[in-house]
């Protein structure tokens, strides 16, 4: 059940990244500035998450879910009252503080929550990914539909403001009661002694590959911001989609990131081997490329359901890495969040800068390029280790 927690919370941060994106390219904004909604979140979740470590510890996590929740509904109801760049600028940097309060204490509550069954790491692994992304994927879809009903007097992204204030104060509720319940699940008497039950694969004695995640991600994230970060503004100037089209295409894509995580759940050793991760960076690829010189809405549905794959399978491996060696795997996802929101940063005001200067084909011919090389250094480290 706490799976359904992230879920929705993603759901909520991906209707306001696409909302406020939407809103600054209906006023004209250049890509650059469309862009960099998704910048100045990154900065401030860049520097919240390592603050927030320092005082999260298991008892509290809880607290910080719920406070999290009540920020963004909060911000979700005072969003109809915030207008121009600066303002919805001011907003996303709230969001970045509110985000970052909900997910890096929700990963110590899941591994406290996972600690009462004896889960393998691809288990859990797949079926976070497959949580959060499934919601990341109906928060555009969403916004796009409740967008579509609005007034001149009352636009409609202020019905999907609502609905994410819903949302949100849903999880808080959430959030408080599985906490309580969980608190309350009775324990075994300490003088009984408790056999666990071995996991099914031990990764232990494999090779520590957390680095080569990061690698992976940071590429992958660069090539996703440009599709999170810049496609609205492409679809209004150039492709003059609708916005529950545009929304569509953000839900395919998540979609398909979250099917592959869930999918990715019996997982045992693909992620020591060139086959699945050269797969799944090919999808990148073509996906990247499709987004770039696609003008059909066939197409982009294609390009976002390949990306989506790829998304799926980076996400995946680099979150299995920093959990395969218990010893580190606290520091390891620490610089997960680290890496995610360096590579959302840099994404957001590279994409936004090639995308005004050189066009969208050649930004997006730079994220196939990105993943290519990429898939090179995961081959060449990969063929040592085997060697």
């Amino acid at each position: 059940m706490i799976y359904v927690l992230p879920a929705i919370a993603d759901m909520v941060a991906s209707q306001l990244f696409f909302i406020n994106a939407v809103r600054l390219a209906r006023m004209g904004a250049s890509a650059s500035v469309v862009a960099n909604t998704i910048t100045t979140w990154s900065i401030v979740y860049l520097l919240t998450c390592p603050v927030i470590g320092r005082f999260l510890t298991p008892s509290n996590a809880g607290r910080m879910i719920v406070f999290s929740m009540a920020m963004l509904t909060g911000m979700s109801l005072l969003a109809p009252f915030i207008s121009g760049v600066l303002g919805i600028y001011c907003f996303m940097a709230i969001v970045g503080i509110a985000t970052a309060l909900f997910f890096v204490p929700f990963q110590v509550f899941m591994k406290a929550v996972d600690g009462l069954d004896n889960r393998s790491i691809a288990y859990s692994t797949g079926l976070y990914t497959f949580s959060w992304s499934l919601g990341f994927a109906c928060g555009p879809f969403v916004s796009g539909l409740l967008m579509e009903l609005g007034t001149p007097q009352r636009p409609g992204w202020i019905y999907a403001c609502w609905f994410a204030a819903g949302a949100s104060a849903l999880t808080g509720v959430g959030g408080y009661v599985l906490k309580r319940l969980i608190m309350n699940v009775p324990r075994p008497p300490a003088t009984t002694p408790v056999e666990p039950t071995p996991p099914p694969v031990d990764y232990s004695g494999r090779p520590d590959l957390a680095w080569l995640g990061w690698i992976s991600a940071g590429a992958g994230m660069l090539a996703l911001t440009f599709f999170r970060g810049i496609l609205p503004s492409l679809a209004e100037s150039t492709l003059h989609l609708s916005q529950s089209f545009q929304g569509f295409l953000f839900f395919l894509l998540s979609l398909a990131q979250a099917l592959t995580g869930l999918f990715l759940c019996r997982s045992r050793f693909w992620m020591y081997r060139m086959s699945g991760v050269c797969a799944l960076g090919l999808a990148g690829i073509a996906g990247s490329l499709v987004f770039g010189f696609a003008r059909g809405g066939i197409m982009l549905g294609l390009g976002a359901l390949l990306f989506g794959l790829y998304a799926g399978g980076f996400f995946f491996y680099m979150v299995f890495h920093a959990l395969a060696h218990s010893r580190n795997s606290g520091r390891y996802v620490a610089i997960n969040e680290m890496v995610i929101g360096l590579s959302s940063l840099a994404g957001a005001l590279v994409g936004g800068w090639i995308a005004d200067h050189f066009g969208f084909g050649v930004l997006y011919s730079l994220g196939a390029t990105l993943i290519a090389v990429t898939l090179a250094v995961q081959g060449f480290s990969l063929r040592r280790l085997r060697g």
